[in-house]
């Protein structure tokens, strides 16, 4: 396993949520891929972080309504680790050493298990192809275009300079087959890919 973020809280076939307390310029960022390992069936799971909602301890809610707050409390609670949940979107895995398969897996992780970051060579070899991109479009539990095109801008972004361009054309055109009949939607998603 990788650089370890955090653990599964909940998990379902679609996807799950992991918890997680890191410093803020660690929070794992929307459109990352992420990975974690179901031990007993041999099976590595990917997906994509969707939803970040920093959690409130306590004292933040009370330093949030308290009169005369004084700049070193805040500056106390700022430097503490805060709780992060992080929901993701399962769009695919790797059953032992093979293949990664873009779909669901046969079960999704289980309560406590690791999460990690993936490695940008992890990201590439992901991302060749692109049929995740129809697993993100027929979810109703998240922002799809945002995601796709935060999904895509993150794969770019660990690719060499020369391999950017090439990638986002093989995105684009992956895009356009998917929603030849939604033009709008294409222009506003590929607008967003930019």
């Amino acid at each position: 396993m990788n650089t370890f973020i955090g653990r599964v809280i909940s998990a379902n076939t679609r996807g799950f949520v992991f918890g997680t307390r890191v410093p803020k310029t660690d929070v794992p960022v929307f459109g990352s891929l992420v990975k974690t390992k179901i031990a007993y069936r041999d099976t590595t799971v990917f997906g994509l972080i969707y939803d970040i909602q920093v959690l409130e301890d306590g004292m933040t809610k009370m330093l949030s309504v308290a009169d005369n707050v004084k700049p070193e409390d805040i500056a106390f609670q700022r430097r503490r680790r805060v709780p992060v949940e992080a929901h993701v979107l399962l769009v695919g895995y790797r059953e032992g050493a093979g293949a990664i398969r873009h779909g669901l897996p046969a079960q999704p992780p289980i309560t406590l298990d690791e999460i990690a970051c993936c490695e940008p060579d992890e990201v590439s070899e992901f991302t060749q192809k692109q049929d995740f991109f129809r697993i993100i479009l027929e979810s109703r539990d998240c922002p799809a275009d945002e995601l796709i095109a935060a999904s895509v801008r993150e794969a770019g972004a660990m690719r060499g300079e020369s391999q950017r361009k090439t990638f986002a054309l093989e995105c684009g055109r992956e895009l356009a087959r998917l929603l030849a009949n939604d033009g709008a939607r294409l222009e506003g998603l590929l607008r967003r890919i930019q």
